[in-house]
Order: structure tokens, then sequence, then C-alpha cells
């Protein structure tokens, strides 16, 4: 992937919850967050060991992107939040909101996991995503991880609670990915 790739929270936090950062970092030369997305990960409530394995990333892979007010990025972030482009009205949180407008307006890939959120904002906008489990998929494509590793990282998401769309890695990578990259991945 050579465009650049802005992640929102739920997407980032499933590597950071089960330390699996360094699967980033083989992945992407760097990431790109939104503020709206640091500031939600160094929140009081964002639990210890999500922190942690954040400022374990090396170096210079994070590339944290404020959004000046008075920027067309910071109208369009404005436009998705407050839902004035959804259909339904649907609105969507600060982070996902930042990351989609800095993908729409920087030819970039927005990386989410929240698909009830984005999905008609990326239709809308003609954005492409990625989700944990396509980036799983991917590492595990280019021998990154092993099938073990990859159906144990899986496992480990869920006993965070985190919500992911099979039971385990074999069962997505089977049965979901390659129709998740055809749909989302353009």
């Amino acid at each position: 992937m050579n465009k650049p790739v802005f992640y929102d929270t739920d997407c980032l936090e499933c590597f950071l919850f089960v330390d699996a950062g360094h699967i980033l970092e083989k992945l992407f030369s760097k990431i790109v967050i939104p503020e709206q997305v640091y500031t939600e990960l160094m929140d009081d409530n964002t639990p210890p060991i999500v922190k942690t394995n954040f400022k374990k990333l090396k170096e210079g892979f994070i590339e944290t992107r404020e959004i000046p007010f008075t920027s067309q990025e910071y109208s369009t972030y404005k436009l998705i939040e407050g839902g004035f482009w959804s259909q339904t009205g649907k609105v969507c949180g600060k982070g996902e909101s930042a990351a989609m407008a800095l993908a729409h307006l920087n030819n970039g890939i927005v990386a989410s996991n929240n698909l009830s959120d984005v999905e008609e904002y990326i239709e809308i906008l003609d954005i492409e995503l990625i989700t944990s489990s396509m980036i799983l998929s991917k590492a595990f494509e280019k021998d990154l991880v092993s099938e073990n590793t990859a159906n144990g990282l899986w496992k480990e998401m869920i006993n965070e609670g985190i919500d992911l769309p099979k039971n385990s890695f074999k069962e997505y990578y089977d049965e979901l990915y390659e129709s998740d990259c055809e749909r989302f991945l353009r």
C-alpha cells in the first residue's frame, strides 16, 4: 500500500491491547493518526496497556496530524462529525471523523473497525478502508505471522472485548478476507 493510512482509535487499539504493534511496523513504513485519535489514546479512561504499547512503537512510526481550523480538512471533519453528508443523519466520533476527512483529502486509506459508523461515509467520499482483520490477514499473507500466531492474536483480541467478524482468524481469512478486500480496497 503506497497510500497514507489514517487510523481510527479502535483499529489501532486492537493491536495495542495484544502487544502486536510490531505487526503494524512491519507492514507500514509509518501510520498517521489525527490529533483527535491521539487525544483518545491518551485519555485517562484508556487502559494503561494501550498507552504502554503505544509508547513502545518505534520513534517516527506514528505521525500525529493536526487539522488546522481554517483548512478544508477541518470543514470536512466537522461535516462528517455532524452527520451532514449522511442520508440517515449518522454522526461519527471525533477520531473516525478526523481519520475519514484526512483520508478523503489526502488520497489515503482509513483504518477502522467501526463499519456501522464509517461505511456510509467511505462510499459517499470514495475512501478505501482497511480493518484490523484485514491488516492481520495481510501480515499472514506476507509471512510476518503464522496462522497459529494470527489465531492466537485473534483470540486475545476477542478476550479483550474487541468485536471481530468471525470467531477465529482462520474462519475470517477463509470466508471473508477476499470479499472484504474487493469491497473496501479499490
